[in-house]
């Protein structure tokens, strides 16, 4: 029997999401590989000679929390349901060997479907009303996904101008990320690519990349490429990585900024008995979501004061 374990803690899931049919589901979003080299020359790529280390990389990610579910009354007396949240979002900026949180910033949310909504304040910062597209939970926790995406680019936005490399832990999918931002997936949940450059992905080694290829989905279109860090144990694609910039990089600027990641993040690469989701979740990531979440505040504390308010409000 040949098996392996995958290197993630099973709370997170997994690094690779494997369909009922042993592989990663294949996606209907158009792709074309042709955007660097012809798919058929696809090889994995080594940084070019020229291709320098970026001297000062910035992190940036965001983190949320439920704080308390919420039934609103409205004037014609339905009720809706509506999620109290809170969103945080920072930024660590690593340059000359020193790695620092620079940039944090904390917001509360109160959403739902319903117009007949108003901020709730708190002595942490009031919730304030945000819209969702319906009453299922689904829309309501896209409508936090959406807020969180929105103070990631402005805490990117204001430390960008310190960095050599700017990158967003997850897909860019909130509009407004500086130019030239690197968005960093760091698990896989659709096959994107064909069986030929599919091998090539498993054939990486670390520190090497995949040339670019062109992914439209619902919400952005993006230039990709995966890349390999070092430390990844077991399958095929431990250790990979996909990175992603705006369709609208130029490919040969897109090229270089894939080069850095090369040359940058495979020195951030976690270590399994520090991280459970080693390595792709950088170190520098890791260490801003404890962070964050500590930014968040008490939740007990925040719960607490939500029934107070209610019963208040009767």
């Amino acid at each position: 029997m040949r098996w392996s374990v995958d290197a993630w803690d099973p709370g997170y899931g997994s690094s690779l999401d494997i369909d009922d049919a042993g592989g990663l589901a294949d996606t209907k979003d158009p792709v074309n590989v042709d955007v660097e080299v012809d798919g058929a020359e696809w090889a994995p790529c080594d940084p070019a000679p020229q291709a320098a280390r970026p001297a000062a990389v910035l992190f940036c990610d965001g983190t949320l929390r439920t704080d308390a579910r919420i039934w609103i009354t409205q004037p014609d007396g339905r009720v809706c349901p509506a999620l109290a949240a809170s969103v945080a979002a920072g930024a660590v900026r690593s340059a000359g060997g020193r790695a620092g949180v620079v940039e944090v910033t904390v917001a509360r949310v109160l959403v739902a479907a319903g117009a007949n909504t108003a901020p709730i304040p708190t002595p942490w910062g009031a919730y304030e009303a945000a819209p969702a597209s319906s009453d299922l939970d689904a829309a309501l926790v896209a409508a936090v996904l959406q807020a969180m995406g929105r103070l990631e680019v402005q805490v990117a936005s204001a430390a960008a101008a310190n960095a050599d490399l700017v990158v967003v832990d997850g897909r860019l999918q909130a509009p407004g990320h500086p130019p030239g931002t690197v968005g960093y997936v760091k698990a896989h949940a659709a096959r994107y690519l064909a069986d030929r450059q599919h091998q090539v992905v498993a054939a990486l080694r670390p520190g090497q990349r995949t040339p670019l290829f062109c992914l439209q989905q619902v919400r952005s279109t993006t230039l990709s490429w995966y890349l390999r860090l070092p430390g990844g144990a077991g399958h095929p694609w431990a250790g990979i990585v996909r990175c992603e910039v705006s369709r609208d990089v130029p490919p040969a600027r897109a090229a270089i900024l894939a080069d850095r990641t090369c040359l940058a993040l495979p020195r951030y690469a976690s270590q399994p008995h520090k991280d459970s989701r080693a390595p792709q979740n950088l170190i520098p990531v890791g260490a801003l979501e404890h962070h964050l979440r500590h930014a968040l505040g008490d939740p007990r504390l925040l719960e607490r004061h939500l029934r107070r308010m209610a019963v208040a409000g009767d």
